[in-house]
């Protein structure tokens, strides 16, 4: 009896212990599992946090891709397609659509005279372009035709304003890089693509008048000017070659250290620089292509690449504005004369007048058989330099 009240208690206390341990294991159990509990929830929330910070920039980086798109888009207005589309918006009684039906009478002179004077196939480019890939243009510049005007506005459009020191050449290259020819063709077939020209005749007289007269610019006299000279002025026969160089060194020196050049009795000082016929002279007898007095068809191959747009000098300002009109950009671009110290006239030959009348009708004539191609191009007639010719009146 005694015995089996002892194992009655053993039994009680070993169920004690046991229900003691199970609850002292759940606790530790359930203080684990909050702990653990708290611990995935802060990772949880990290994570989520993380994760939704993933999104956020996620959707920063798409959103910043559209804008990226949206510029793309912005600047694909500016390509030939939309252009065009968006010129049949106009008026049939605007200005601009007046201006349109020009340019394509002038596309369709060039091609002709191209077709008739065709050559053999060839693979000529335009010398340079400068070629604005945002605005999808391309553009040819021809020097003394608002080249300078037109290259500093090309700037401004990308954002770049030219400071007086830079050289704008260098900035031109720097902005708009030249490419491998080849390259340079291929990106540029869906862009605008024009050129701006001038009188011929009316081109050579502003030549000289800005880069050589009275030796104006020493570059230009050190390089072609004195050489003009040499070639074309008539010197006492007396003198050796020898003498002749020594003569021309005296007043290259004067000119190259910005002296005033007093030399009485030498022929290359009297008159300074070459005279207007000397720089005829040369032009016409040189074989040297300066881009100042190079053809138009040559420089940008005007028959074997297809200008959208060929602008006048004789009608800059209007032209130019009917063009940044149909561009899209007349509202924020108004193109600036530049290097010139008069406006350009419908009778280029009123000023030309002062510069013609120093040669001969022969002379004139061989100016015009040199550039008889751009001529028949680009529809302008030498008749009225003609009349500036110093022995016209003795031949008429």
């Amino acid at each position: 009896m005694r015995a089996s009240r002892l194992r009655l208690r053993l039994m009680m206390l070993l169920s004690s212990l046991l229900a003691l341990a199970i609850f002292k294991n759940t606790f530790i159990s359930s203080r684990f599992l909050t702990k653990y509990m708290e611990r995935r929830y802060q990772t949880w929330s990290r994570n989520e946090f993380e994760i939704s910070d993933l999104k956020m920039k996620s959707v920063t980086t798409s959103e910043a891709s559209t804008r990226r798109v949206v510029s793309h888009l912005d600047d694909s207005r500016y390509s030939p397609i939309a252009l065009r589309e968006r010129a049949l918006a106009f008026s049939n009684t605007s200005n601009l659509v007046t201006f349109l039906v020009e340019q394509e009478r002038r596309k369709h002179q060039v091609a002709a005279v191209c077709q008739e004077n065709r050559e053999p196939s060839s693979n000529d480019r335009p010398l340079y372009l400068v070629h604005d890939s945002k605005h999808s243009l391309a553009y040819c510049p021809i020097y003394k035709a608002a080249s300078t005007s037109w290259s500093v506005l090309l700037l401004q459009m990308a954002g770049v304003t030219k400071s007086e020191a830079e050289n704008l050449q260098v900035l031109l290259e720097k902005v708009f890089p030249r490419e491998p020819k080849t390259i340079e063709y291929k990106r540029t077939r869906n862009t605008t693509k024009f050129v701006v020209v001038r009188h011929p005749l009316d081109r050579l007289a502003s030549t000289y008048r800005d880069k050589y007269q009275n030796a104006n610019k020493p570059w230009y006299y050190i390089n072609y000017g004195q050489e003009m000279v040499r070639m074309f002025r008539a010197f006492p026969k007396q003198l050796t070659k020898a003498e002749v160089q020594g003569l021309q060194y005296q007043v290259a020196a004067k000119i190259q250290a910005g002296q005033p050049v007093a030399l009485p009795g030498n022929p290359f000082a009297d008159p300074l620089g070459p005279t207007f016929r000397e720089f005829a002279l040369f032009v016409v007898a040189s074989r040297h292509a300066d881009p100042h007095w190079m053809e138009f068809h040559d420089q940008c191959a005007v028959c074997n690449f297809d200008y959208d747009f060929i602008l006048k000098f004789e009608n800059l300002h209007g032209e130019s504005e009917q063009f940044l009109d149909y561009l899209d950009r007349g509202s924020e671009a108004t193109l600036q004369r530049r290097n010139s110290g008069r406006k350009p006239s419908s009778s280029s030959a009123d000023t030309g007048c002062s510069f013609f009348d120093q040669i001969s009708v022969r002379l004139i004539g061989q100016l015009v058989a040199k550039y008889e191609k751009d001529f028949q191009l680009f529809e302008y007639s030498p008749d009225e330099y003609y009349k500036c010719a110093s022995d016209y009146t003795k031949l008429h």
